[in-house]
């Protein structure tokens, strides 16, 4: 079975976009027709712009025994070779574990929005791992994931 999700994190795509219009408006009040300050403002919104196109998304991809997720346009892309899937149970987030990419109590989070999430126990290549993958459809998730590893 194969399965593919992509989830759009909107608080994201907003507050970036929000950042860089203040940037901009903050700029055009204060300095005008005035050129040499306007390279900070331009340096910091292409970099606000550069994270929001890297982190605007969150794409979860299973193939066979490989988990992959992609990150905004996929320039951080994470692959998981799930030899061995212990066990898998969907659980809630807590808010204070926040989005992206985190280290959290219960092991690795990877989330774009939302409090659901599938955390996945499991062993590849002799190691045991455990992560946590934000999604839209923890249950689907949850039944591709068993169908496509050895138990």
């Amino acid at each position: 079975m194969k399965y593919k999700q992509s989830q759009f994190g909107w608080v994201v795509i907003i507050l970036f976009t929000l950042l860089v219009a203040f940037l901009c408006l903050a700029y055009a009040f204060q300095w005008g027709g005035n050129p040499l300050p306007f390279i900070p403002f331009l340096a910091l919104s292409s970099i606000l712009v550069i994270l929001g196109l890297m982190l605007y998304k969150l794409t979860v991809e299973v193939k066979g025994t490989t988990l992959r997720l992609f990150y905004g346009i996929g320039l951080i892309n994470l692959k998981f070779n799930i030899d061995v899937l212990e066990e898998t149970e969907i659980i809630r987030v807590p808010w204070y574990y926040g989005v992206g990419i985190r280290i959290t109590p219960k092991g690795m989070l990877y989330s774009i929005h939302g409090w659901k999430a599938l955390q996945i126990n499991f062993k590849s290549k002799g190691e045991s791992k455990r992560v946590m993958v934000g999604t839209a459809e923890p249950e689907l998730l949850k039944k591709v994931l068993e169908h496509n590893c050895k138990k």
